[in-house]
């Protein structure tokens, strides 16, 4: 199993906090004879007004998250890998969990200093990129970005 980037916790508390259940850490994707691990699986289900669970089919949404907290020299090293793994991770699950969707985690300093510049708006915009853009100081989620 690969290791962790050192911002896991916090963005796994984070997204805890913002109302999802964490159902895997790591999730494990087999296809063929490999494995591969995203950093963390998650489901969000939807409460009614008496705060009972409802609808799970319809309304349960699920995601998987990749953790990438850009410590490299080259901040365009860090996000060719992590543009790599995001697009190997959503092919892969196009084909055995079509309703489960990828995210791509960073923090706040990372999405100010790499996404907000025309490079990163250009990713986000074409690929197109999902994010969850997280505040470390506030252990909360800041921004989805769909």
């Amino acid at each position: 199993m690969p290791s962790r980037d050192i911002i896991h916790n916090i963005v796994k508390q984070a997204i805890i906090k913002d109302g999802w259940k964490i159902t895997d850490d790591p999730y494990t994707i087999s296809y063929g004879e490999r494995f591969l691990f995203i950093d963390l699986g998650g489901q969000q289900i939807k409460e009614n007004s008496q705060g009972e669970f409802i609808g799970a089919e319809k309304e349960n949404r699920k995601i998987a998250i990749e953790i990438k907290d850009f410590r490299s020299k080259s901040d365009i090293s860090a996000l060719q890998q992590a543009i790599g793994q995001y697009t190997l991770y959503q092919l892969l699950l196009k084909e055995i969990e079509p309703d489960r969707n990828i995210y791509l985690a960073i923090t706040n300093f990372t999405y100010d200093n790499i996404f907000s510049e025309p490079i990163g708006q250009l990713v986000i915009n074409k690929l197109p990129l999902k994010l969850i853009v997280v505040n470390l100081a506030k252990m909360e989620v800041k921004l989805w970005i769909h």
